[in-house]
């Protein structure tokens, strides 16, 4: 039997925003270190604007707030309305008054060319339909000699944290709308040389591609099932769509997939980002 997920984009955020919002820290928590060395690299200064695109529910661009001063600002967007709103709760209740939540797409800027200091985006750009046009967009909005800096996910198998549910998916014979490797797929991106071919291709500068790893653990492989199936944008939507004995036969063939990773008591999935900075 197969399913097609024809939900747009949008749509999908939208449905697993509510997750995102519940689970916020401990996503957040599984892959601090990249966005710890995003933060690095955007090294803003006070006084500055810094933009993040594809801001989800906008932890990474909150850790950038304390190096702006009472001057700066963090503008975060996203193309998910329910996405947008839970980053300006999450904003609140942090006492972030310098942090501006709006709904923005990533290939359309609503801003004046070199209006600001430094772009930054964790796991968004990969999901855009066209990502050259959204990096020609931040070039624009940068100012001289602003800075981009963004993480997309690596390769499929060094991913195993989110590529054993697609797999149980697919092994079960769903098809996941869009594909992980076309247009605003998850793994679109994935490949280090695509992103500095893409980034010089529309101007940038002193690009440099780096990857950053780390696995994400579990003490119990069926929480992280409960978590990770109500996070995953279409294949949440897709999973949500099938009748629960189909939905358990995914869920079994996922559980066997991970038995290859078990540490111990507990679970390492590991992942790997790629992470890309350039300037204007």
């Amino acid at each position: 039997m197969t399913e097609e997920q024809t939900s747009r984009p949008n749509e999908a955020w939208d449905a697993v925003a509510p997750a995102w919002e519940m689970n916020r820290d401990r996503i957040f928590r599984a892959t601090k270190a990249i966005s710890d060395r995003l933060v690095e690299l955007v090294d803003a200064r006070p006084g500055q604007t810094v933009l993040e695109l594809a801001a989800g529910t906008g932890e990474t661009g909150f850790l950038v707030t304390g190096r702006l001063g009472a001057e700066g600002r963090l503008i975060s967007t996203d193309f998910s309305d329910a996405m947008v709103a839970a980053a300006r709760r999450g904003a609140a209740e942090r006492g972030l008054s310098s942090v501006d939540c709006r709904l923005m797409d990533a290939q359309s800027l609503d801003f004046p060319d070199g209006s600001v200091d430094a772009v930054l985006s964790r796991f968004g750009l990969m999901l855009v339909a066209d990502p050259g046009r959204a990096l020609r967009e931040a070039r624009r909005v940068l100012r001289p000699a602003g800075r981009l800096v963004y993480a997309v996910w690596g390769a499929p198998d060094a991913n195993p944290w989110i590529t054993l549910l697609g797999a149980a998916v697919i092994e079960r014979g769903h098809t996941i709308g869009g594909g992980a490797f076309g247009a605003g797929g998850m793994f679109s991106l994935a490949e280090p040389e695509q992103n500095l071919r893409l980034v010089s291709e529309v101007g940038f500068g002193g690009v440099t591609v780096d990857t950053c790893s780390g696995a994400m653990r579990t003490d119990n492989i069926d929480d992280y099932w409960d978590f990770q199936s109500s996070i995953s944008g279409p294949i949440t939507v897709l999973l949500d769509g099938l009748p629960w004995n189909e939905r358990d036969a995914v869920r079994a063939a996922f559980r066997s997939a991970a038995e290859p990773f078990r540490m111990g008591v507990g679970y390492e999935l590991p992942f790997e980002a790629v992470i890309v900075h350039a300037t204007r």
